[in-house]
């Protein structure tokens, strides 16, 4: 009976509940097995699962859930917050007040993985590393397409300047910032700049720009446009990029030509920035291309007028003309009378009786004199000018005041072995001979002179040509005409007309310099060295003027015989 027994439970119902628990009743379902982990085990897997998803290096956003005193917390989901130091919030350290200000608890903020120390509940965040990240990333691709950008450049540093570029400082050396070397960097200071990357190493946090580099490159498709038209007469118009002191480089589009100084003006400079100055627009014409040397040679006057052109036709010989003094030399002075257009008045043509050793005696660069036309030479191009002419010649009107025979009174201004030179009035001297200073024999005039004395004479002859003057103490004293024994040659000589007014031993004969008992002739390039011992013993004149002047000697009275001399001491007597 019990076999055929059945419970509720096996037909459907509810099992009664018994003291005893009974087992479950199997299913189908696999049952799973885990393996014991205790705390530690627990603690080290969510260690190890969050030390995977935050790294150092990592960009991460987060959310801020408060700013302390240490920096700002941040919830970037990782076991622990993160935190921004208050120095890495930016290129400037922040202070807390500061960071209040800015950031709020709850606003996203983007930052970099500095040092993740979970075992110390510690992650070092920094939004400035994830600014200059982002920054790098951003240079790669400038650099991989070889981009040009603009940059604000800071300040100025040792060898170059400095600028920022994607939160990153770059440095730009002094010789990439022009084609040409810069001495002044402090003008790029503050101003936006064209540059490219030469240069990027994210390792040693080194990036290099260059403005040259964009410079170059505009600079070659430019000149590939200029290089077909340069030819000889060809007209550009260019900028003074550069002076030097032989001459002015102009660029004409991508490429630069010299002129040179000779080529500058017709007028006359002492260096070439006083003609143009950096940045100057100017007009110029090509001469000639030395493609090999890559040399261009330009001119700027040759597009302007040449002042020579018409010169004979402005200007005549004794024109009086006004100019400025725009040199002075050991020879002269040269006075500019239009630009390009000079003249030189030779130290000769300043004064009829100063002796000019140097024209800054008499004037200096840059006064306006006032000058006579003496000759012009347009094939040569050349004028001489004269100032003395503008004043009338002392010399034309001496012979009127100083009759032969007049007696004069001066001062002894020079010495030689042949005589003495006496100063009849300011600027005028004339020539006592040896033969003419005492009634006794002189074999040496420093024996009864010396410079400065104050003596007494009478005039032989004043040749206002020549600039000269002879006189005699001997016939003053109330002697005759010298007689052979005494130096003389049979009676009176002119020792002017025999070349004995030369004051060899002060001033040269060449060169129009003073000469004789006043001023040099003017044929400028006469000897009129005179020789004593010739003179003595009956030489020969060493003139070719002593004819003339022996004529002269026998119209005033002073010939050999005893007639004419008889005359020349009552003519003496009377100018007493």
């Amino acid at each position: 009976m019990e076999e055929n027994t059945q419970t509720p439970a096996q037909e459907g119902g509810i099992q009664p509940t018994t003291g005893t628990t009974a087992p479950a009743a199997p299913t189908n379902t696999e049952e799973r097995e885990y393996p014991a982990m205790t705390m530690e085990d627990i603690l080290a897997s969510e260690a190890a699962q969050d030390n995977q998803n935050v790294s150092r290096g990592d960009i991460v956003d987060g959310t801020i859930v408060f700013i302390g005193q240490d920096g700002i917390a941040v919830d970037i989901g990782a076991k622990v917050e993160g935190i921004i130091p208050l120095n890495q919030l930016g290129d400037e350290s922040v202070t807390l007040e500061q960071a209040q200000e800015e950031y709020k608890a709850g606003e996203h903020i983007e930052a970099y993985v500095v040092r993740v120390d979970l075992a110390n509940n510690q992650i070092v965040l920094s939004k400035k590393r994830a600014e200059q990240d982002k920054g790098w990333r951003v240079l790669e691709k400038m650099q991989e397409n070889d981009e040009a950008f603009e940059v604000d450049v800071l300040e100025k540093v040792r060898g170059g300047l400095v600028a920022q570029v994607e939160g990153i400082r770059a440095f730009l050396p002094a010789s990439q910032v022009d084609t040409r070397r810069v001495n002044d960097l402090d003008p790029y200071v503050g101003k936006p700049l064209q540059v490219k990357l030469i240069e990027l190493n994210r390792k040693r946090n080194r990036v290099i720009i260059s403005h040259r580099a964009i410079m170059e490159a505009e600079k070659a498709k430019a000149r590939e446009a200029t290089v077909g038209q340069l030819t000889p007469g060809s007209q550009f118009e260019g900028e003074v990029v550069e002076i030097t002191d032989f001459g002015v480089f102009v660029n004409l589009g991508g490429i630069d030509g010299l002129v040179h100084r000779s080529e500058l003006t017709f007028g006359r400079f002492n260096h070439p920035r006083d003609v143009v100055k950096v940045g100057d627009k100017v007009q110029v014409q090509v001469i000639d291309v030395d493609e090999g040397r890559e040399r261009i040679n330009l001119s700027m006057k040759s597009l302007t007028q040449d002042p020579w052109e018409g010169a004979t036709e402005r200007y005549h010989i004794g024109q009086k003309v006004k100019g400025k003094v725009t040199n002075l030399t050991n020879f002269g002075a040269f006075v500019e009378l239009e630009p390009g257009l000079e003249g030189l008045v030779h130290v000769s043509e300043m004064s009829w009786t100063k002796r000019v050793r140097h024209p800054n005696e008499v004037m200096k660069e840059g006064d306006e004199v006032e000058a006579v036309i003496l000759r012009i030479d347009p094939k040569e191009r050349r004028i001489s000018l004269g100032i003395r002419q503008t004043t009338d010649d002392p010399w034309s009107a001496l012979p009127d005041r100083y009759p032969p025979g007049q007696p004069v009174k001066g001062k002894i201004t020079g010495m030689t072995d042949f005589g003495v030179f006496m100063e009849i009035e300011e600027g005028i001297e004339g020539l006592i001979h040896i033969s003419e200073l005492d009634l006794n024999r002189v074999n040496n005039p420093a024996d009864l002179f010396k410079k400065g004395d104050e003596i007494e004479a009478v005039i032989l002859n004043i040749d206002p040509v020549e600039q000269r003057a002879s006189l005699s103490r001997r016939r003053f004293l109330g002697g005759g005409a010298p007689t052979p024994q005494q130096g003389g040659q049979g009676g009176n000589r002119d020792y002017v007309s025999q070349g004995g007014g030369a004051r060899s031993d002060r001033y040269s004969s060449g060169g129009g310099q003073r000469s004789g008992g006043g001023r040099g002739g003017r044929s400028g390039g006469s000897d009129y060295n005179y020789n004593a011992k010739d003179a003595q013993q009956g030489g020969k004149i060493s003139t070719k003027l002593g004819d003339v002047y022996a004529d002269l000697f026998a119209q005033f009275g002073l010939g050999n015989d005893k007639k004419d001399e008889a005359k020349t001491e009552e003519t003496a007597d009377k100018g007493e």
